[in-house]
């Protein structure tokens, strides 16, 4: 049973589409929403995976949800319980270890520094009766060692997976930037691919390119939604942006997002390893990304592409100009990111990893 909150954009939720689409036939999955689908959701519901929603809020305000949703756990009696994001997390290994249920299994995809105290006495606790924890990179399992306490021989590294097919363009990159309205002749055009939170640091992004005179012909591509839009889109306005900076909302045709720029973007304040860049990099794109978390161990700086300070406008700025104006740097960047990730991020070595974690569980706790 893969178990979460809600399945919005973002990449713990193409993880479960992924494993879905691809387990081995061995493996029965049932897909759990606690409290609802979500655009992802609905998604995964169409491959015709048994999918439920329980319409269910557990927390301090709804405290018995959690014993209804052991109670669905408990009916349904999966084998394994693999949950994702925060909330499950938290209340779905904990209704999954009051079921019974033989193997409990969370996944950490961010380094979480503002973390609420009670949620990190939480885990603390909720690790006695964890069997694995899946991060998603060293950094984010180091941070996660050291915040919980945990067992360190229950904390893997399995890298997140990219389904390359996602690259498939049904436009042109013409067709694609005419849509959007960028411009015939636009000199460079920048993508970010991310939901509109604080973390992402949109507003980082858009002062960078208000205040370098490199980037005053830089059109941006923002595809992604959030709580943060009409603060973000008001904050384009204010900048005097607004003519080149274009918010698609959430999007799937990712390919024809690719072909349509010329760099990817990443300025996060935090982060997990971000999957859209490491789809940008295998669509041979240049990065310019922050020095946090597990970034560093796919962006190597002036090799696959180039890293900056988090917050700091200026030095990002000054990395997003050098690519703008160096086309052989960029053409160099992409190359190099192409030829790192794609061995490294398919969705087949991924779900190998994730089945073998499985397979060895099953065997230690004799679960036929």
């Amino acid at each position: 049973m893969f178990l979460s909150h809600a399945f919005a954009m973002g990449g713990a939720e193409e993880m479960v589409l992924n494993l879905v689409r691809h387990l081995p036939p061995r493996f029965e999955a049932t897909v759990c929403c606690i409290h609802e689908a979500g655009p992802m959701g609905e998604e995964i519901r169409r491959t015709g995976v048994s999918f439920h929603v329980l319409g269910l809020n557990p927390g301090v305000r709804h405290p018995l949800d959690v014993l209804s949703l052991r109670n669905f756990i408990s009916q349904s009696a999966p084998q394994i319980v693999h949950t994702f994001l925060l909330s499950a997390s938290l209340y779905g290994r904990f209704a999954a270890m009051m079921a019974g249920i033989p193997i409990v299994i969370g996944t950490e995809v961010n380094i979480y520094e503002k973390k609420n105290p009670l949620h990190v006495r939480a885990e603390r606790w909720l690790m006695r009766g964890t069997d694995a924890v899946v991060a998603s990179a060293e950094s984010v399992r180091e941070f996660y060692l050291a915040q919980i306490g945990a067992d360190p021989d229950k904390v893997g590294v399995i890298y997140n997976a990219v389904d390359w097919s996602q690259l498939q363009q049904t436009m042109t990159r013409d067709e694609m930037r005419a849509s959007i309205g960028v411009p015939v002749g636009t000199p460079a055009v920048a993508g970010i691919i991310a939901r509109l939170t604080e973390q992402k640091a949109h507003r980082v992004l858009f002062d960078a390119m208000a205040n370098h005179p490199a980037l005053a012909s830089l059109h941006l591509i923002v595809v992604g939604d959030g709580a943060l839009r009409t603060e973000l889109e008001a904050r384009v306005e204010q900048l005097r942006l607004r003519s080149r900076v274009h918010f698609l909302g959430a999007r799937r045709d990712l390919g024809n997002v690719m072909a349509a720029i010329d760099l990817f973007v990443m300025p996060s304040l935090w982060e997990g390893l971000p999957l859209s860049m490491v789809l940008a990099m295998g669509a041979g794109l240049p990065v310019v990304a922050t020095r946090v978390a597990g970034i560093p161990e796919v962006v190597r700086d002036g090799e696959t592409g180039l890293l900056v300070p988090p917050n700091d406008s200026a030095a990002l700025g000054e990395a997003l100009a050098r690519v703008v104006s160096d086309r052989a740097l960029a053409a160099r960047l992409g190359v190099a990111a192409r030829a790192f990730v794609e061995p490294r991020f398919g969705v087949d070595g991924y779900v190998r990893s994730i089945t073998a974690l499985y397979d060895r569980l099953l065997a230690e706790k004799g679960v036929a």
